[in-house]
């Protein structure tokens, strides 16, 4: 198992815990004179999200809300941490961070409801809107928003619903929406800032948000500034890379470097046969990235008091990640004549070992410390920016017509430091490196040519959408007005693209331009039925609505979609709710997974790098991996249904109780065929590789990849020359089924002093099983992933201090006995305990409306849970824990 799938498992236990008890601690900590006061005009003219129609909820489906207090109650510095407190999210009780290693990774906070699979695709199964509406893509080989797009500052609260939104919405809506709806009117001034500190780590973020309301118009801007410093593997005793099986560290590309012939290593310099030079290369490697980011956002609304409203939005956010990779570092084989050549030439450089080895092909690792230094940049940026321009018209009786347009553009960098391997590996081959002694001054020529490489990546997404709703009341039953909404939308998406595994840094900016681009159209309509309620509500039929919901969206390159959905909201009696939904949603492929953007690439090695454990390998054989983005792809499908129940009894002021069972089935999942995992894609991906292929097979092959003759034309000089050819492009491969019940239980009781809350909330997974490709068996995985997580809070007001302890507890999870995890079975469960308190000053002066927080993550400083294996060799897609760090707070209203 990957570190990347196992961190993934050890979140999706969070599938559904404590939000409420940052709603109830919002609630507690809020007397009635700090509750804004909504007019019926207001109220009216509320977006819910998951519906067309203003002002009401969205029936059947579950919801959740958070309000923009929650950032101060969790200690979030940005959007994406924000959501990191939200349980259904795969990142839950994670520091997100921006980690590309390569240019082939992840590059923006890209959130996960349900940790739904598809993580290393350029979509996303959650859709992020920000006041109803799209944010452009971001990322380099992704077209997803990056939620820290949005100023915390100018978030008023955010809406999450946990079902599929397509319906409403079209793409991305299978494991849920989640909605930041930002602040409409604004007046006086308001500036934050929060510093914290943690073993080898600081942190820092300031805001200020200035506006003025006057009668009919409202102007506002909200900045953020956020910065964290690195850390390095050295700096947490969790974070490492070791062989168990003999507790030395694990890597050979390091010190004076080693020489590997299948299972013997021998140390140089002198090719000492033993357990050669061994290090930790994450001791010298950051695994939490420094972050910098500036982060605006600006709203202006205008209401005469006529029929016509206009409000306008726009973002912009810049964030630069920078880490360190530590020495650079390459393997090669030398073998001891020239392959290249015609003739056999010895390689001058080649050394025999002298035993039963000799004149066996070598790897080499390199650790390129000595001539090039300790240290490698590693950089991800990000630039985005939007605006979004509104109308509003009241057309009478009850019916409104809402226009958008939306125009937003995202930049995404990556440039790593690197070796040039492919360089590096034809001149140790050929003699003309010598890979022994890297200091050699017979190196000194070739040293140019390998260094000053980069791995880089260049995204630009641009999108343009414009959208028509219409709503309002059909007409009245006696259980309330039928109220429907109808609509069009048009949307522009183009994805623009750079990317180079390896590339000279002087060349990166010269690289072809790959480009991909859709237009999307789309009609879609709701309507909700109340069948009882105020008017004819009798007993046991307090209340009961019923709603349907459907979108057709047609794509320029892959067709049409219709994605229906139907709920209801059953009330027997006043304070339990019965609710239910079903639907089918979609996520269409992303522009950054097909080949039009990302062409066909052929790589060929003199060598096997991933054998089939059922087909020996000849010596001297090739590999050749094809790579690149999927033709004809489909879209991912889904279905899904919820059903549940809301209890809060009037006669218990403060108590909730909520139940919630999920169930989704995800199909035509796009993906990589798992070609780095040979025992798993030999077995069970039959159709993405050819054994030992003829050279015609070869060449027709090459043929249809730009260069692709010339890559393979050393191995097509006979048959037999190809070991494998392995097909890793993008397809529409797997499917995952899964299904778990949410609950909630949460107390809030006023008291003499203020009040007390108590919450204990939860999730268990019950099933999910996985299809590796379509007509392959379902293989149950729930038991190796986190299945059963709690979080309970204990928090209380007391005049004008608010407290809270928060438990957050995921539990352990399988692992596969292996001898090289010393048939370690299980890994154990995870417990932190984090405290927030805050203390609002009254009355008059300087100190009116001045709050001081105080945070502590981790208050135990608890290390993620030990495996005897590489699941703590951190990639950076979601970090546990960073260790115990203290955050302390100050914010003025003016």
């Amino acid at each position: 198992m990957t570190m990347r799938s196992a961190r993934r498992h050890a979140l999706s236990g969070a599938t559904a815990i404590a939000l409420v008890p940052i709603a109830a601690f919002a609630q507690a900590g809020s007397s009635q004179d700090q509750q804004p006061q909504l007019s019926d005009k207001q109220i009216e003219e509320i977006i819910v999200t998951g519906t067309l129609l203003r002002g009401v909820a969205p029936a059947g489906s579950e919801t959740v809300s958070i309000s923009s207090e929650n950032i101060t109650a969790v200690g979030a510095n940005s959007t994406a941490q924000l959501l990191a407190s939200v349980p259904q999210t795969a990142s839950f009780n994670a520091a997100p961070i921006v980690s590309a290693i390569s240019s082939s990774q992840i590059t923006i906070n890209r959130p996960n409801l349900r940790n739904l699979p598809g993580a290393s695709g350029g979509g996303s199964s959650t859709l992020v809107l920000v006041d109803g509406h799209r944010l452009p893509g971001m990322g380099v080989r992704q077209t997803v928003p990056d939620p820290d797009a949005i100023a915390p500052g100018a978030i008023e609260r955010v809406e999450i619903v946990l079902d599929g939104g397509s319906s409403i919405y079209g793409a991305d809506a299978v494991g849920g929406v989640i909605n930041f709806i930002t602040r409409k009117r604004f007046d006086g001034i308001e500036a934050k800032g929060r510093y914290g500190f943690g073993d080898d780590y600081q942190s820092a973020n300031a805001g200020v948000t200035v506006g003025k309301a006057w009668d009919s118009v409202s102007v506002y801007a909200s900045y953020d500034y956020s910065w964290h410093d690195s850390l390095y593997g050295r700096d947490r005793d969790y974070v490492r890379r070791l062989d168990y099986t003999t507790g030395l560290p694990f890597d050979l590309t390091c010190g004076a470097g080693n020489v590997s012939i299948g299972s013997s290593i021998y140390a140089l310099p002198d090719l000492t046969l033993g357990n050669g030079n061994r290090c930790d290369l994450s001791d010298n490697r950051t695994f939490y990235p420094s972050e910098r980011r500036h982060s605006v956002f600006a709203g202006l609304s205008v209401d005469t008091g006529g029929p016509v409203t206009f409000d306008m939005r726009a973002f912009y956010m810049n964030r630069v990640n920078k880490g360190d990779g530590g020495p650079l570092t390459a393997t090669a084989t030398i073998a001891p004549v020239n392959p290249y050549a015609p003739t056999l030439v010895p390689n001058p450089f080649y050394r025999n070992t002298g035993d039963a080895n000799s004149f066996q092909p070598q790897s080499v690792s390199m650790d390129f410390s000595s001539i090039l230094g300790t240290h490698s940049s590693q950089s991800t940026r990000l630039e985005t920016w939007g605006f979004t321009p509104s109308f509003t018209a009241d057309l009478g009786g009850g019916w409104q017509v809402r226009w958008l347009g939306n125009y937003g553009r995202g930049i995404s960098k990556v440039e790593n430091d690197k070796i040039d391997d492919g360089t590096l590996s034809t001149l140790v081959l050929t003699g003309n490196f010598n890979p022994y002694n890297l200091s050699d001054p017979a190196n000194a020529a070739t040293i140019p040519l390998i260094s000053n490489f980069l791995d880089y990546g260049l995204g630009k997404n641009e999108l343009i959408n414009t959208r028509v709703v219409a709503d309002g009341t059909l007409f009245a039953l006696p259980g309330g007005p039928v109220r429907i909404a109808v609509g069009g939308e048009y949307s522009h998406e183009n994805y623009k693209s750079q990317i180079s595994g390896t590339v000279a840094a002087s060349a990166a900016a010269d690289l072809p331009i790959n480009s991909a681009s859709r237009e999307i159209a789309a009609v879609f309509g709701e309507v909700q039925v109340p069948i009882f309620g105020e008017g004819n509500r009798t007993g046991g039929l307090y209340a009961l609505n019923l709603s349907a919901s459907g979108r057709y969206d047609h794509y320029s390159d892959f067709g049409g979609t219709f994605n229906p959905k139907f709920g209801l909201t059953y009330e027997p009696f006043d304070g339990l709710k019965i609710r239910g939904t079903w639907g089918k949603s979609f996520q269409a492929p992303s522009l950054a997974d097909g080949a039009e953007a990302a062409p066909p690439t052929i790589f060929a090695f003199p060598f096997v790098l991933f054998a089939n454990p059922a087909v020996a390998p000849i010596p001297g054989q090739a590999q050749i991996f094809l790579g690149g983005g999927g033709v004809d792809l489909k879209p991912q499908k889904a279905k899904t249904w919820s059903a549940g129940f809301d209890l809060t009894p009037p006669s218990l002021p403060g108590f909730a109780l909520t139940v919630n069972y999920y169930n989704i089935r995800f199909k035509d999942l796009i993906d990589i065929p798992p070609v780095f995992n040979p025992a798993t894609y030999y077995a069970l991906f039959t159709g993405s590789y050819t054994m030992n292929p003829t050279a015609a097979q070869v060449n027709a092959l090459a043929a249809q990849v730009p260069g692709g003759l010339a890559q393979v034309s050393p191995y097509t000089v006979t048959d037999g020359q190809v070991y494998s050819i392995a097909d890793g492009r993008r397809t529409n491969l797997a499917a995952v089924n899964t299904d778990g019940i949410d609950f909630s239980l949460n107390y809030d009781h006023a008291t003499g002093f203020g009040s007390v809350y108590t919450q204990i909330s939860g999730n268990y997974v019950l099933n999910r099983k996985e299809q590796s490709v379509a007509g392959a068996d379902f293989v149950n995985t729930v038991k190796a992933q986190t299945r059963f997580v709690i979080s309970g809070t204990l928090g209380a007001v007391v005049g004008n201090l608010r407290a809270q302890a928060t438990l957050r507890h995921l539990g352990g999870w399988e692992v596969a006995p292996l001898a090289t995890n010393l048939n370690q079975s299980k890994i154990k469960s995870f417990n932190v305990i984090n405290l927030f308190a805050q203390y609002d000053f009254k009355g008059s002066g300087v100190m009116q409306d001045l709050s001081l927080t105080f945070n502590v993550d981790n208050l135990f400083d608890k290390d993620p849970p030990p495996y005897n294996g590489t699941l703590n060799s951190l990639d950076g897609y979601a970090v546990t824990s960073i260790g115990r760090v203290f955050q302390f707070g100050i914010a003025k209203k003016f």
